[in-house]
């Protein structure tokens, strides 16, 4: 148990499944650990990337394989998200997500220059997660959590 920062009594930290009003605290996580589990609003400045690559897709068409760790207080502080399918999932994204991110995140003819133009190419690429010598083993996961838990 942890005492809450607020109001001092005991919280006890607990994972539950995501919900729709968790997009934002997951999207922050997401920010907050996606450079090599460190912050990244330093090499991404749009906030809403990465999140787009890494955790949104997951919560969209795997919502009951979301679950987010809540500090005890209704904040999620952390999440776990993944597909049982990868390449199911990778279907999905590319008939779904990619042109529903597209106009935000439009690919470019041009070899990538920075990190956030090389995250871009990636979103316009979900074949990358299908790597042959893991197909007997289908599902994938992402699991981050905010310092210090």
């Amino acid at each position: 148990m942890r005492s809450c920062p607020l109001s001092g009594p005991p919280v006890t930290p607990a994972i539950r499944p995501y919900r729709p009003a968790d997009r934002a605290a997951v999207a922050d996580v997401c920010v907050r650990t996606a450079h090599n589990g460190g912050d990244s609003r330093s090499i991404y400045p749009d906030r809403r990337l990465m999140p787009s690559l890494f955790a949104e897709p997951y919560c969209h068409f795997d919502p009951d394989l979301a679950f987010v760790l809540d500090d005890g207080t209704g904040r999620a502080v952390g999440y776990i998200v993944g597909t049982a399918d990868t390449g199911r999932f990778v279907e999905d994204f590319r008939r779904t997500w990619i042109p529903r991110m597209a106009g935000r995140y439009p690919e470019s003819a041009e070899p990538p220059r920075t990190p956030s133009e090389e995250m871009v190419r990636l979103l316009h690429h979900p074949e990358r997660m299908l790597v042959p010598e893991l197909a007997a083993y289908p599902a994938h996961l992402h699991i981050d959590l905010l310092p210090p838990w």
